[in-house]
């Protein structure tokens, strides 16, 4: 029996929970939870689901999990997907852009010479190929000339034509536009481990809906360290948190690859992708 599995147990025991209450609580088998306390790992179905049996688990009698996590990180199996290099190098990412802004380029050139060719083509056949058209348009102006100066010797006649047209025509009465209210906007400020920064501006109501499709845990809290949620959406479920009285907002997302979220009613991406790191936290602040 291991170190932790030891402490899971005897907390278990204080408690006065038998294994089979401990499984009715955390819907965990009955013997995959003796498999944590002995330490036995490789009964159970993954390092994920290690990881998160034992978060249950301790959530279930009492432990701060992450606490636990911390002091006994080498007991605990290692999620895969977590020990992966959350960003690219450097070197990799500029070379990365370079190519992108030369192909970009590439296929941009060969479109603005089409479209220069076509542009001198146009011109040159409406300069040179059409002189009928031209001189139509010059001998239509020399009519409407002549027209012009014909009513100019009946002014009579135009202003009865321009009272029974003002008549005819009833005033327009332009459209008022309607001023429409700034949307919510989310600027990100820093990533650090997995924690995200993000500032809200342009607006003041906050809705966050939280939609699984497996189990996740799922921890929201305010500035002043209230908690609003702390538990297991199980799967299927959502959740929707009106925190707009709150000026910042915590959300500690267990299980990120299957849980996702919307902030008033726009989905919202997680800065970095879930494949790359399951266990994340979106701190909002709003602009003051």
């Amino acid at each position: 029996m291991t170190e932790l599995g030891k402490l899971l147990k005897e907390k278990r025991e204080e408690k006065g929970m038998t294994l089979e209450e401990l499984q009715t609580a955390t819907k965990i088998q009955k013997r995959y939870l003796a498999a944590i306390e002995e330490g036995n790992y490789d009964v159970l179905p993954g390092t994920f689901y290690a990881r998160a049996f034992i978060k249950n688990y301790c959530e279930a009698v009492g432990l701060n999990y992450e606490t636990i996590f911390d002091e006994y990180a080498h007991e605990i199996p290692q999620a895969v997907k977590e020990t992966s290099t959350e960003f690219e190098p450097r070197s990799k990412r500029e070379r990365s852009s370079v190519n992108e802004e030369n192909s970009f380029l590439k296929r941009l050139i060969p479109i603005l010479l089409i479209g220069v060719l076509i542009i001198a083509i146009l011109f040159f056949v409406w300069k040179f190929l059409l002189p009928d058209g031209n001189d139509q348009a010059k001998s239509g102006e020399d009519v409407k000339s002549v027209e012009l100066d014909a009513d100019a010797n009946k002014p009579e006649k135009k202003d009865e034509l321009k009272k029974e047209a003002e008549k005819e025509e009833p005033k327009k009465e332009e459209p008022v536009e309607k001023e429409e209210t700034a949307a919510p906007k989310l600027t990100k400020l820093q990533t650090t481990g997995k924690v995200t920064t993000y500032e809200m501006s342009e607006g003041n109501d906050l809705v966050v809906d939280l939609t699984a499709t497996g189990p996740s845990y799922v921890g929201i809290k305010d500035e002043t360290g209230k908690s609003h949620f702390d538990s297991q959406i199980k799967k299927g479920e959502t959740k929707t948190f009106d925190l707009t009285s709150a000026k910042e907002v915590t959300l500690n997302i267990g299980a990120s690859h299957v849980t996702s979220i919307k902030i008033n009613g726009e989905p919202f991406t997680y800065p970095v992708p879930p494949s790359d790191l399951v266990h994340q936290k979106i701190v909002i602040k709003k602009a003051q």
